[in-house]
């Protein structure tokens, strides 16, 4: 089955009827990594809730054995609205990315101490594009371009749930706050960078709707809190789905 060989992600254009055309890249992937040889199987996803079986042939083509059922896009929607910390960011796409977020939007705020590059964006996606193989994600996470906090929090959705994540205040904890709102589908965390949102920021936040919540009394890393908080996001959902 395919969901017990190796995943290889590919864009649905690579898809010509029968069998997938691969490029010089995956190629090297599948036979110089993986170690496999002509009629040796693999996995292929698009990105977009499908998933083939493939047999790899003789020449730069995968023939497709067998197709899964599409996969509808799984609930809830996660949104990630991530400060820029100093190291780990990589980390932070990959384990998000396990952890079934839909969306992540890399901030600069008030107290960013790193400068935005955006040929960093590309990186961060080939990233996710690993951790979906590895994780056996059917769909790809959306990494955004790198934006300032402060319009990232402005526009996103109020139709989402949305939570702004901080620290040395009394504030509800993240948990039972998740588990006393109405049905969700779609909830934004918003995370800081070192150091946290500015007290400008926050305000701002709080006046767009925003509700501030706590991660608990632990002064927790710009690169541990995000991870923590999809954690507990995606356990309320779980717990949800089970009660329904």
């Amino acid at each position: 089955m395919a969901r017990e060989l190796r995943r290889l992600w590919m864009p649905p254009e690579q898809l010509q009827g029968d069998r997938w055309v691969l490029n010089p890249e995956q190629r090297h992937y599948l036979q110089r990594v993986l170690r496999l040889k002509p009629g040796d199987r693999c996995a292929v996803i698009n990105g977009q809730g499908g998933l083939w079986t493939a047999e790899l042939g003789d020449r730069d083509q995968l023939f497709v054995v067998e197709a899964a059922p599409v996969v509808p896009p799984p609930q809830p929607r996660l949104t990630l609205i991530q400060g820029l910390p100093k190291q780990g960011f990589d980390e932070v796409i990959r384990q998000a990315t396990e952890l079934g977020v839909t969306t992540i939007q890399p901030v600069i705020s008030d107290h960013s101490q790193v400068r935005a590059e955006a040929q960093k964006t590309d990186r961060w996606r080939k990233i996710a594009i690993e951790a979906s193989e590895q994780s056996e994600r059917l769909y790809l996470p959306q990494i955004e371009p790198i934006r300032a906090g402060a319009d990232a929090i402005a526009q996103t959705s109020k139709d989402s749930l949305r939570c702004l994540c901080l620290a040395r205040r009394s504030l509800p904890n993240l948990l039972p706050w998740l588990q006393a709102q109405p049905a969700w589908t779609d909830l934004a965390i918003a995370i800081g960078p070192e150091g946290g949102w500015s007290d400008a920021e926050i305000e701002q936040a709080i006046a767009a709707g925003w509700s501030p919540v706590s991660l608990g009394s632990s002064i927790l890393r710009a690169v541990t809190a995000p991870i923590v908080a999809l954690s507990l996001a995606q356990a309320v959902a779980a717990t949800r789905s089970l009660d329904n």
